[in-house]
């Protein structure tokens, strides 16, 4: 029963950061100072990259980018002025380095035994070490 209750938990915040079209259109089509990220990224690989990170640590946009609020039009997506930008770009290289020099070479579905944001964090903004 609480395997259900977890997915059906799981589903509803997935839900929740879909963005509307509204929100989608907020989304720059032109995207500036990406360090780690492909410049040449795709406007959806970024957004689902993006709710990948919110999701994973159950966060919002101003977590990481400076704005408040829901309108994503008055963000400055491209300022480094947050902390926890920074710091995500690091968790990024870091889980890039993980999967590609040792996930990849013992996994036979690399793409299903990754290591992601939710690996540790599992839905919090600080990573768990708890295992259960």
């Amino acid at each position: 029963m609480s395997r259900l209750l977890g997915k059906g938990l799981v589903l509803a915040a997935v839900v929740a950061l879909l963005p509307t079209a509204a929100g989608q259109a907020q989304v720059p089509d032109k995207f500036t100072n990406l360090k780690v990220l492909p410049k040449d990224i795709s406007r959806e690989d970024l957004v689902n990259t993006m709710k990948g990170f919110a999701l994973g640590l159950g966060v919002r946009c101003q977590f990481c980018h400076v704005g408040e609020g829901d309108d994503l039009s008055t963000f400055d997506f491209a300022s480094d002025a947050m902390e926890h930008k920074q710091v995500a770009r690091e968790m990024l290289l870091m889980t890039m380095e993980i999967n590609r020099k040792f996930i990849a070479k013992i996994a036979e579905e690399e793409k299903d035994s990754r290591v992601r944001c939710m690996t540790c964090h599992r839905g919090k903004e600080e990573p768990t070490l708890d295992m259960n």
